[in-house]
């Protein structure tokens, strides 16, 4: 049994011009309320599937909005066409970085065993010369400063998101609250990460550690 191809989508009644660099979340979103409809309900359809939290689809969207998919694609920011799967190439040949510390401990086991130059170890281990220095004067390489925190789409709408999940609010509750009554877009994935890391943080807070708890398969010293 075939199923019935779908007819030809209508143009909304009311129309949004889109902004250059907009978001495609954004220009959805405005697009839903010029039109009196939900900005989750409107992204769930642009979808073409059960899905409501996959990608909006460009034919869709305009579809809806009478302009041409490549319009889209270089007016709103994130508008890209499906990508085609890419065949999976030869694995990466790339060596495997020496952590700095056992880069040292070889210069010197170099310098000791074979009485190689400084020059020498310089090319054989591809390092300047500075290196081969703090190497043979039996300096420990300086730790590395961990890179800064990046922001993430969570950071805006954190306390928001925080006071939800104390309410009871699941990922899909959340996503679209944050759709309909917030103006705000985030990956459905990402909310659901975020849950799942706030809500496994909170238990571990809440459950208190048993020096005499009992492990599958051990026996108390008592019985």
């Amino acid at each position: 049994m075939t199923q019935d191809p779908e007819p030809p989508l209508s143009q909304l009644p009311i129309q949004v011009r889109p902004r250059r660099g907009e978001p495609i979340g954004s220009y959805i979103r405005r697009l839903a309320r010029a039109n009196h409809l939900k900005p989750s309900y409107l992204h769930g359809f642009l979808t073409g599937s059960t899905n409501w939290f996959g990608n909006p689809q460009l034919e869709r969207l305009a579809a809806l909005t009478g302009r041409s998919p490549d319009l889209l694609q270089r007016v709103l920011a994130g508008a890209e066409a499906p990508r085609r799967r890419r065949k999976p190439g030869p694995p990466s040949t790339s060596t495997k970085k020496v952590d700095k510390k056992e880069l040292y401990q070889r210069i010197r086991h170099d310098a000791e065993t074979e009485a190689l130059s400084a020059r020498a170890l310089e090319r054989r281990h591809g390092v300047t010369w500075r290196t081969v220095r703090a190497a043979l004067d039996g300096h420990d390489p300086r730790p590395r400063k961990p890179p800064p925190r990046r922001s993430t789409a969570i950071d805006p709408v954190q306390p928001l998101i925080n006071a939800m999940i104390e309410a009871g609010h699941g990922p899909t509750q959340i996503w679209v609250q944050l759709m309909d009554k917030h103006d705000t877009s985030i990956s459905y994935g990402i909310i659901r990460r975020y849950v799942h890391d706030q809500t496994l943080t909170d238990w571990r807070q809440q459950t208190p550690v048993s020096t005499n708890r009992v492990l599958p398969g051990q026996r108390r010293a008592s019985d």
